[in-house]
């Protein structure tokens, strides 16, 4: 016979009546001895009784710091994270104090740290690459706190760092990929272009999942294969580079549809310019929900929601249930329900998770929308992945030099994905060269390009 399964907020409940119950009882069974022991000629012995009660302590309010490399009003990644840990802070359910630095230079990031714990911080939260040495520094240095760092990889759990040390991300690669199945049902001119901060793993994997999408729907729409181009505007807030990139790309090359990663509203708002000239050209929402900057060139877009990630740090370090992890969240992370569902039912365009898709824009013809879809559920269970054959209608992925990156039933795995540094061949522009000194310095995972360092505190950090 199996055996009911049972909640633990339902046992602990269970169990509270049980004791309850326990002790009416024994109220009772005195009771009830007493009364029979009435009749009899011994008498009742009277005891003094002491009730001791204790009341528990107001509970000890945790305490987070958060050191952001940006301002937070920078609409894209250090606003993504404060805004997650305003949602975290909201639905922790216990007393919590947040608090956060921002615009530290990675140099400064170990007087930053030693700042929030003077603040009494019992977690820290790092949150670009470049201060992924110094928060392991620190985690070593203080054993009793606990840090997180965002989009590195160097924790307990990789065992290059201290147990008190976690790494976590949020990852796009899927949702551009989404992005740019969008981009090749609507481009009419067959050419995307893409406006790019910097020519670092995260990015190129990025453009490269775009432009598979993209070339995968126009290809299936004409027959023809996708031409991408990209503009680097080295920078990851600036939207007057931004905005001259964009407008090169639709008046130089010919795109009518855009992504970008640069963390302002920019690129959409010429898009919708442009819609509002009478010419169709296309973008999206990039880290944040950007409709509102370009309600009719909005198709869909990528966003990222961090709360949910520093909420299960928050629990583990207020439970006392701590343990090193390594985090890289994608679609279907952190939400109630991880199995595809039926493309009628699809989730895709509504917030969940720690990454979702903007809402899909009605001018995306109906089959691209279920086919979108479609791919947003498959890859909830990992059953589909951009970076395979599958991804690019059955084709090898080849780089730039006609060389197969991908080919039979292989997947990007994660290595690749991290270290990546080539770019698709239907992207026109080469790639940076890589400053080889550099490389050679710092062989994984990370590219380093003339005049900028992921680890030098010259901008290119995340």
């Amino acid at each position: 016979m199996r055996s009911a399964r049972i909640s633990r907020r339902r046992f602990l409940g269970v169990a509270k009546e049980a004791a309850i119950g326990g002790v009416v009882a024994a109220g009772l069974a005195g009771a009830v001895a007493g009364y029979l022991g009435g009749a009899s000629s011994v008498a009742p012995e009277t005891k003094t009784v002491t009730e001791t009660v204790t009341r528990k302590a107001e509970a000890k309010p945790l305490k987070v710091g958060y050191v952001y490399v940006g301002p937070v009003g920078d609409y894209g990644w250090s606003y993504g994270h404060d805004r997650g840990r305003k949602w975290a802070d909201e639905r922790f359910g216990l007393p919590i104090e947040s608090f956060y630095l921002e615009k530290v230079p990675e140099a400064e990031v170990g007087g930053a740290i030693e700042t929030l714990i003077g603040k009494g911080a019992d977690l820290i939260i790092t949150t670009s690459f470049g201060y992924m040495d110094q928060t392991a520094e620190y985690a070593e240095k203080y054993p009793d706190k606990y840090f997180v760092h965002i989009s590195g990889y160097r924790s307990g759990a990789a065992g290059n760092a201290p147990q008190n040390m976690s790494a976590a991300f949020a990852e796009f690669y899927q949702l551009y990929y989404l992005n740019g199945l969008a981009a090749g049902a609507v481009t009419e001119s067959g050419v995307v272009g893409y406006v790019a901060a910097f020519p670092i793993p995260e990015v190129v994997r990025h453009i490269n999942a775009f432009v598979l999408g993209a070339n995968y729907a126009y290809k299936k729409r004409t027959g023809k294969n996708i031409k991408a181009h990209v503009e680097w505007i080295f920078n990851w807030v600036a939207p007057d580079k931004a905005r001259s990139a964009a407008i090169a790309l639709i008046e130089e090359k010919n795109c009518d549809v855009l992504a970008f990663t640069e963390d302002t509203p920019s690129v959409l708002q010429v898009a919708e310019e442009y819609q509002k000239k009478e010419k169709k050209v296309w973008s999206f929402s990039h880290y944040s929900d950007m409709r509102e900057y370009g309600p009719k060139a909005h198709l869909t877009g990528q966003i990222a929601n961090w709360g949910p990630i520093y909420l299960d740090f928050y629990r583990m370090v207020s439970t006392k249930s701590w343990i090193s992890v390594d985090i890289w969240g994608r679609i279907g992370d952190y939400i109630p329900y991880r199995w595809r569902k039926p493309v009628e039912e699809s989730t895709a365009g509504q917030p969940e998770g720690v990454v979702y898709l903007a809402p899909l824009n009605q001018a995306i013809p109906e089959e691209w929308r279920a086919e979108i879809k479609r791919r947003y559920e498959e890859m909830k269970e990992l059953l589909f992945e951009p970076f395979s054959v599958e991804g690019n209608l059955g084709e090898p992925i080849r780089d730039q030099s006609g060389e197969v990156r991908i080919s039979g039933s292989e997947r990007a795995d994660h290595q690749m994905l991290w270290s990546m540094d080539w770019l698709v061949e239907y992207v026109e522009e080469p790639l940076p060269k890589v400053k080889e000194p550099l490389r050679q310095a710092f062989p994984l995972p990370f590219l380093y390009f003339p005049r900028l360092g992921r680890c030098s505190g010259l901008g290119a950090t995340r």
